[in-house]
């Protein structure tokens, strides 16, 4: 049996971007809200960065001014490599994991 393609965490991430563009900070929320994953900001961009290294995801800076103060946020979007190992990683627990329930 071949293992996934993407870890736990990795494919928790995958799955909360989805189909939208989103912020890191927006992303770092909806995963502990969602999913009661809390990770430090340093942790969190090194988990991104490398799912970008990887081709999973596309990062880019978005840069706002704010009563004077220049904010940069990072924003994110999967890539096809990242729906590819996304659908990948799911039908492999889909497959082998008792329970699951079984979604396209």
């Amino acid at each position: 049996m071949k293992l996934p393609t993407l870890t736990h965490l990795q494919f928790a991430v995958l799955e909360e971007i989805g189909a939208a563009k989103m912020s890191g900070r927006e992303l770092r929320e909806r995963l502990k809200k969602n999913r009661k994953i809390h990770k430090s900001g340093p942790a969190f961009y090194q988990l991104m960065s490398r799912l970008e290294e990887a081709e999973f995801v596309e990062g880019w800076y978005d840069q706002k001014i704010i009563e004077g103060q220049i904010i940069k946020q990072r924003h994110y979007r999967l890539l096809g490599d990242g729906i590819r190992a996304l659908n990948e990683t799911r039908k492999f627990y889909q497959t082998n994991a008792v329970g699951l329930p079984a979604t396209a």
